[in-house]
């Protein structure tokens, strides 16, 4: 938990995986947020959806809403968060949850993103 008894995204692995996936997004390095997506995905959820897929649903929802940025921790486990995000280009909130593997490198298992109100 951070100060106040909120709990803190950074505490969490897939807390720490959403951050720098949206932190990548936000500064619009493509490059380095392909690898990300290309190696911090499980081979599952690149089977599902690939990393080139992942990307451009990523940045079609970036320039649709902007950068989200967080406004509720809704639930946080160590390998699980669900958190509601605040669209930086309306008035949209966005519903991400993350999932990572348990051991290391904590690989993302899913991820999804959902537009609230839409």
């Amino acid at each position: 938990m951070s100060a106040g008894g909120r709990p803190n995204l950074g505490g969490s692995n897939a807390g720490m995986r959403l951050i720098a996936q949206c932190g990548l997004l936000k500064r619009g390095d493509d490059m380095r947020l392909m690898d990300f997506v290309s190696t911090g995905y499980t081979e599952a959820a690149l089977q599902e959806s690939c990393a080139t897929a992942r990307l451009a649903a990523l940045q079609a929802d970036q320039a649709r809403y902007g950068s989200l940025k967080p406004m509720q921790v809704l639930a946080l486990e160590k390998h699980h968060a669900l958190v509601l995000m605040q669209a930086q280009c309306s008035d949209s909130f966005v519903l991400c949850e993350m999932k990572v593997e348990e051991d290391y490198p904590h690989r993302i298992t899913a991820f999804s993103q959902r537009v609230m109100g839409e």
